[in-house]
């Protein structure tokens, strides 16, 4: 368990604790949203894929996306349960889990999702990344050195067309909180050690490679057409 996964739990356990000092009503409860969290299955055979072993992928996909769609589900629970009278940092405090969890299973879903090693950059991808970047192989150069940044750390880069600006770049991001407004994700890399460390222990520059080889370019081609 990574120590920001175990912070989360600890802090959802202390939530939990404080809300079961007193009893809920039936007036009280809100309409939670369990189909909400369901893992969303993948796209492609884990077997399949080039550098990255199916040991990986799976032990991703069960227990990091996995334990983050429990605790999205759990968390919310405990927001139902709170009661009306509960001090706003009870409250704060779950909020800040519930969008950590979130946050992380959605982005997981687009990193799985662009996997597969389909494809390749439409054209109309390729004009848009040549007049942000100047070419594609300079996007590609600015994807990977701020993936390398992340090494040894933690956090996701994406691609994304910036609906403020009208156009596409790369976006840094440290944790699951982080983001760019008024953007929508086009490409998704977890850089979190648990994505890469099992097959390449700290070598992020072969990970990269190997994510590389596996972009489902259909996929990104589809989200930006949108």
């Amino acid at each position: 368990m990574e120590r920001r996964d175990f912070m989360t739990l600890g802090a959802v356990a202390v939530a939990g604790s404080v809300l079961n000092a007193g009893e809920s009503t039936q007036n009280n409860l809100k309409p939670t949203h369990a189909e909400a969290y369901e893992l969303k299955p993948l796209n492609f055979n884990p077997k399949s894929l080039k550098g990255l072993s199916e040991k990986i992928i799976m032990s991703h996909y069960n227990n990091n996306y996995g334990g983050a769609v429990k605790r999205g589900k759990i968390i919310e629970e405990k927001i139902a349960q709170l009661q009306s009278n509960a001090n706003p940092f009870e409250l704060g405090a779950l909020k800040r889990e519930q969008m950590a969890a979130i946050n992380s299973m959605i982005l997981h879903e687009y990193y799985f999702d662009n996997l597969g090693a389909s494809g390749k950059v439409s054209d109309t991808l390729t004009k848009a990344l040549t007049a942000s970047f100047g070419s594609i192989e300079k996007w590609e150069d600015e994807f990977r050195k701020t993936a390398l940044s992340l090494g040894g750390g933690s956090g996701w880069v994406f691609l994304v067309y910036n609906d403020r600006l009208k156009r596409v770049e790369n976006v840094w991001a440290w944790d699951h909180m982080h983001g760019l407004w008024d953007s929508k994700i086009l490409l998704a890399l977890d850089m979190y050690e648990h994505s890469y460390q099992m097959d390449f222990g700290a070598n992020a520059k072969e990970y990269l490679n190997a994510f590389f080889a596996n972009i489902n370019w259909d996929v990104v081609n589809k989200r930006f057409e949108k």
